[in-house]
């Protein structure tokens, strides 16, 4: 990049990241209304910036050191001009500004990092839960089934804790969704308990007993009364 090109490019970085001093910021604005290359460097500016602002806010750049630096600069450059080596003052001056605009951002990215890890830092985990239960009943009656769903195995066991149902009848587990239509999950006919696998989301997932005729509704749909239900809730 050309020294002129790179003395411009700086400025509008340290324009837009605003280290620029009161005298330095009045000249660069009048630039800025004067000088459309200064304008198009302003603008490139504030687009590579931009998710940094986003992510980090504004945040008050210490201008302790540069101004130190740029003070000894100041001091040393009467005796540099009369050696006759002014342009290394000029090249000097152009190296500080640059360190300017990269210290800059280098800050304001570790900024924004150190942020990102606090937040990450003070951010609960997220609790998978590993089981469910759910106490199937009539209102106001004693427990009738109990469920646990095995989250990890993806499996849902019941048990069955009231009396057998008549010799003609059977009991049968549904899935109840939302505006769903039940789905059988098998009928109780050779003993107290089924375990089975579980293919929906348990979290709120109601659970059902309809009493049917011996070995399970004919239809696949519920055909006989509905006398248990609960829903499911984390064990936890």
């Amino acid at each position: 990049m050309a020294p002129e090109r790179e003395d411009l490019d700086s400025l509008a970085g340290e324009y837009v990241l605003g280290t620029l001093d009161a005298e330095e910021r009045r000249a660069a604005e009048a630039r800025y209304a004067a000088d459309a290359d200064f304008r198009r460097a302003v603008a490139d500016w504030e687009t590579r910036l931009q998710p940094l602002a986003d992510a980090a806010g504004e945040a008050p750049v210490q201008p302790s050191v540069f101004g130190r630096i740029e003070a000894a600069i100041g001091a040393a450059t009467p005796s540099v001009v009369e050696s006759g080596e002014g342009g290394n003052v000029v090249l000097l001056r152009r190296q500080v500004r640059r360190w300017r605009v990269t210290s800059a951002l280098v800050g304001a990215a570790a900024a924004v990092l150190a942020g990102v890890v606090v937040v990450d830092q003070i951010r609960p985990p997220i609790q998978t839960q590993s089981e469910f239960v759910a106490v199937l009943t009539t209102e106001g009656a004693s427990p009738a089934f109990v469920a646990t769903v095995n989250v990890a195995d993806g499996t849902i066991s019941v048990r069955q804790v009231v009396a057998a149902p008549p010799e003609d009848k059977s009991y049968e587990l549904w899935a109840v969704e939302p505006d769903a239509v039940p789905v059988s999950l098998g009928v109780f006919d050779d003993g107290a308990s089924l375990s089975r696998g579980l293919e929906y989301a348990p979290d709120g997932l109601t659970l059902a007993i309809s009493l049917e005729p011996k070995g399970g509704s004919p239809t696949g749909a519920v055909t006989g009364p509905v006398v248990f239900s609960g829903q499911l809730v984390p064990a936890d």
